[in-house]
């Protein structure tokens, strides 16, 4: 050791090393303190702009439903015998289509919402016009606007549209296919309407499919499907009209007439009279004649001009029945329907003359050589319809817990029972659903010719 220097002890650090190993901790505790609030900061902005967006979204579907109100208010003006030009005024109308974008929503926290509303068959030409209003509503950070689109639609004088509803599943097999026709087009109460025949088909039926599956095979739907949230959608390309998912829908039957509801009434036992009204029976105060009986429901002739009513407790039906020239006839039965080996239900005029409710849990069937026209209402039972004859046919309106067509079947429904249950000048919602996915935004675009995304 040099003369005079100062030893420095085994194991001690010089006071300078000291220095920097309390100079490098503080910075690695100050780097892992920026680390922590960096993150902590990345949270709460994250977390800041999911509930700004979650805000939002509550608000678009407000404003969106605000879009409808728009429009709803213009149909209830003409309601009151105001004329479409007038309740529309403010409105850009082609043809049977009014659009408005209403100036812009100022929110809170700075966002901005702009509304749009597309109307199908505004000036009430229509009998089932549609509303699509879209709100889109921009944050104030400038992320992606948040979308929300519903569509309404509508019925004249509060009437009900069923169509084909099959609530808990839909199977078309082979080639069969669904399809509409207008057996009054001139809309006339007293007809004459027209049987269905291909050259006077149209694309315009609507289907509903609330649950299950909606399973087309190699078949067709000319006109629009309806889908419950659950039910996956099918090819594009077998729906004419589009296909509308999110659908929420339900059906009940009517209640059953009763000896005590009615002013006059027959009970005819276990003998249901070949034909009706008996002579000398007398009409209810609504003008139908009404019969109650414990017989099947099978070779009875409803007479021309005739408005008859049959309760049938623990009744099914068979073929046999035969509604003349003018008559109507409105059937509830307990039992099951089952036509086949070339057995009709002969309905002279069209489909809305010939009503038929059943609580059945049992299989409706409709055979070979067989022809349905009426309008069926089984919401507990299957309806099964199979057979290669030409003449086959099933033309009305149908709901039933499942619909299952095969061979040389079709369903033709008969746009004419659309007018018939939209009298009046009111006008009622009979659907609501908002438009989620991607197919729901593409069949939007279209329909509107992309004055909505």
């Amino acid at each position: 050791m040099r003369a005079g220097a100062r030893a420095i002890p085994v194991g001690r650090l010089h006071p300078r090393a000291q220095r920097g190993s309390v100079l490098l901790t503080a910075m690695l505790v100050a780097v892992a303190i920026g680390v922590g609030l960096v993150g902590y900061l990345t949270l709460s902005r994250t977390s800041l702009k999911l509930a700004h967006r979650t805000f939002f979204a509550n608000d678009a579907a407000n404003l969106a439903e605000a879009g409808v109100e728009e429009a709803l208010y213009c149909f209830n003006q003409m309601g009151t015998g105001v004329a479409p030009a007038t309740a529309w005024s403010g409105w850009t109308l082609s043809g049977t289509t009014a659009r408005r974008t209403l100036p812009p929503f100022n929110r809170d926290q700075n966002g901005v919402g702009i509304v749009r509303v597309y109307v199908e068959g505004y000036d009430g030409t229509s009998a089932t016009p549609s509303v699509l209003a879209q709100a889109a509503l921009t944050p104030f950070d400038g992320s992606a606007p948040i979308v929300k689109t519903v569509q309404i639609g509508l019925k004249k004088g509060g009437g009900r549209n069923d169509g084909v509803v099959a609530l808990n599943g839909l199977t078309l097999r082979n080639f069969t296919t669904i399809d509409s026709f207008n057996s009054n087009p001139g809309q006339s109460a007293t007809g004459p309407w027209l049987a269905y025949n291909p050259t006077i088909a149209t694309a315009d039926a609507p289907v509903v499919v609330p649950a299950g599956t909606a399973n087309l095979g190699t078949g067709k739907i000319y006109g629009t499907l309806s889908l419950g949230p659950t039910v996956a959608s099918p090819p594009a390309s077998q729906v004419t009209g589009g296909i509308v998912t999110n659908v929420s829908y339900a059906y009940s039957l009517p209640t059953y007439p009763a000896p005590s509801s009615v002013s006059q009434s027959y009970n005819v036992g276990s003998t249901l009279p070949a034909t009706l009204p008996v002579t000398g029976h007398l009409p209810a105060a609504d003008g139908r004649y009404y019969y109650f009986t414990t017989d099947d429901i099978a070779a009875v002739t409803i007479s021309a001009g005739k408005s008859v009513t049959i309760v049938g407790t623990s009744s099914k039906m068979t073929s046999g029945l035969a509604v003349q020239a003018g008559a109507t006839c409105e059937i509830y039965i307990d039992g099951p329907i089952t036509l086949n080996k070339g057995r009709d239900i002969a309905n002279s005029d069209w489909a809305g003359s010939l009503r038929i409710y059943t609580t059945t849990t049992n299989n409706c069937n409709i055979g070979d050589k067989s022809q349905f026209v009426g309008c069926l209402f089984a919401p507990n039972a299957a309806l099964q319809a199979s057979g290669n004859d030409a003449a086959n046919m099933i033309v009305g309106m149908f709901v039933a817990k499942t619909i299952t067509i095969s061979g040389n079947f079709d369903i033709h429904f008969d746009e004419a029972l659309r007018a018939a249950a939209s009298t009046g000048n009111t006008w009622a919602v009979t659907s609501w659903f908002e438009m989620q996915s991607a197919a729901d935004r593409r069949v939007v675009a279209t329909r509107t010719g992309s004055f909505l995304l």
